[in-house]
């Protein structure tokens, strides 16, 4: 009987290792999944460049937890949401003319290193409650090349992508209906 004891203890033990060892084997599996990238479209050779998009979100937030620039020839919009509390934070938009040379410098940026990082998903997005980044580029013949990564992981020519966007976004534009200060009427 006392032998018998130990012999059912491991028994016990080696059953219950086998559950955790699949678990885990599993888990390893689901995450190198998750981390391999996706095969992107190709756009037509006479494709032109339309739209330029980055964004975040977050799941779990208060305040404003989900927004998206957009970038197209003359105009970029922003959009900015709560995903629960839209009284307290009513939808924000804004919408601001760039000239042809901001829109001429973005494209000229996106060469073929920074559109080679655009490779899906990169690791598990969102995973955790991890706030999302994301960047897209549209395509004249309707392809869309994508990322989306955790904040905060960006490939280093999307974080550039990012910071680009953001310059323009804050570059004070001459407005061409303005008059110096000398030349409007005294009072």
């Amino acid at each position: 009987m006392a032998s018998t004891i130990p012999s059912l203890v491991r028994t016990i033990e080696m059953r219950c290792r086998i559950p955790r060892l699949l678990a885990a084997a599993l888990l390893m599996c689901a995450e190198a999944f998750a981390q391999q990238t996706s095969q992107q479209p190709t756009p037509d050779p006479d494709a032109k460049i339309t739209r330029v998009r980055i964004g975040y979100s977050a799941g779990m937030c208060q305040g404003y937890c989900e927004s998206t620039t957009t970038v197209e020839p003359g105009l970029m919009r922003s959009i900015s949401r709560s995903l629960s509390d839209k009284k307290h934070y009513p939808e924000m938009k804004s919408e601001a003319a760039i000239t042809k040379a901001d829109w001429d410098d973005l494209l000229h940026f996106l060469d073929a290193k920074v559109l080679a990082a655009f490779t899906g998903r990169i690791g598990c997005p969102g995973c955790a409650d991890q706030p999302v980044q994301w960047a897209e580029v549209e395509y004249s013949d309707g392809t869309k090349l994508t990322v989306s990564f955790n904040r905060g992981s960006a490939p280093p020519e999307i974080a550039a992508l990012f910071t680009k966007i953001q310059n323009i976004m804050t570059k004070p534009l001459p407005n061409p209906k303005s008059k110096p200060a000398s030349s409007l009427p005294h009072s």
